[in-house]
């Protein structure tokens, strides 16, 4: 591994730094919701022009939420002299990357643990000390696409997007780089044995498993009935990650998650509007679209049996 490169603290330096090793970057609020689209990719706008999410032509590079990311040093530099304090963000399947993204406060450290009892100890590389006191893991990208969230507490970011340090996650907490504070392009390939099934049949494993285990039902506070329970991060993620043509379906679901979660007192409904908003409009849904979505989730029969 090489000896990486020392990431400025400063988040315009820090981005800038990012970009100099060819790693695409993006603002993202405090709140992980990108920034919203241009007139031209709203469907209700007179000028919209269909179009996907990398294909956009209208020249505002704040649109389509990360798939604004550059690292064209004039841009960055624009973009972090305008509000200083915003996150930096990376798509990870564009920059080459499959992470896994371990959250401790919903068992990510025990599923991990039973992970590794079940395909062996996971290779070595290169990882992140997340806000939230979680983990990244960050491999090189598969050539197939991977479930979202596959155990409790630990997600698989592939078609999605993560923060970079030295980021501030809603506790106050910086995500970092272990040790030296170094960052480090990752080299190693994502595991075999975590491809899916009909997948993984084509690649050599990597390692033999090295016992049986049957998973563990990881229970979170706040959840009754056991299962995951989301926060306002979790839904933005959700929306963001939903697939072309069923959009309004997931932010429909994040809706439906935020009002539970709100009347359960485990989350502000305010601010998950917010974010939520924002969402969906980096994904293509127009305001109305949305607005009518997230009203209509209020009215929507409670469900406390679902889990993620």
């Amino acid at each position: 591994m090489n000896d990486g490169t020392k990431i400025p603290k400063r988040h315009r330096d820090a981005a800038l730094a990012y970009a100099a090793l060819g790693i695409k970057v993006f603002r993202v609020r405090r709140d992980k919701a990108p920034y919203a689209n241009c007139p031209r990719c709203d469907k209700a706008s007179s000028i919209y022009v269909k179009h996907r999410p990398e294909e956009c032509q209208c020249g505002v590079p704040t649109c389509h939420g990360f798939w604004a990311a550059t690292t064209n040093p004039a841009l960055i530099h624009k973009w972090w002299t305008e509000e200083p304090d915003a996150n930096i963000g990376a798509p990870c399947k564009l920059n080459g990357w499959a992470v896994l993204d371990i959250d401790p406060r919903n068992g990510g450290h025990t599923s991990l643990a039973a992970l590794e009892q079940r395909v062996g100890v996971l290779p070595g590389t290169v990882m992140q000390i997340t806000g939230g006191d979680g983990l990244h893991i960050l491999y090189q990208t598969p050539a197939f696409d991977l479930p979202g969230q596959p155990f409790p507490g630990i997600d698989f970011k592939h078609n999605g997007y993560i923060l970079l340090a030295p980021s501030v996650h809603s506790s106050g907490s910086r995500y970092q780089w272990p040790g030296d504070g170094r960052f480090r392009k990752p080299t190693t390939p994502w595991p075999a044995a975590l491809l899916p099934a009909k997948e993984r049949r084509a690649v050599p494993a990597q390692r033999p498993v090295v016992r049986r285990h049957t998973f563990p039902s990881v229970r979170t506070a706040g959840r009754p009935g056991g299962g995951r329970m989301w926060t306002v991060e979790d839904l933005v993620q959700h929306v963001m990650d939903g697939r072309e043509g069923d959009r309004n379906n997931t932010f429909f679901f994040a809706a439906c998650r935020a009002h539970e979660l709100a009347e359960q007192n485990l989350i502000s409904l305010s601010e998950a509007e917010t974010a939520l908003m924002h969402a969906a409009a980096a994904v293509g849904l127009t305001h109305s679209e949305a607005r009518n979505s997230f009203d209509s989730a209020a009215t929507r029969p409670s469900d406390r049996t679902w889990a993620a």
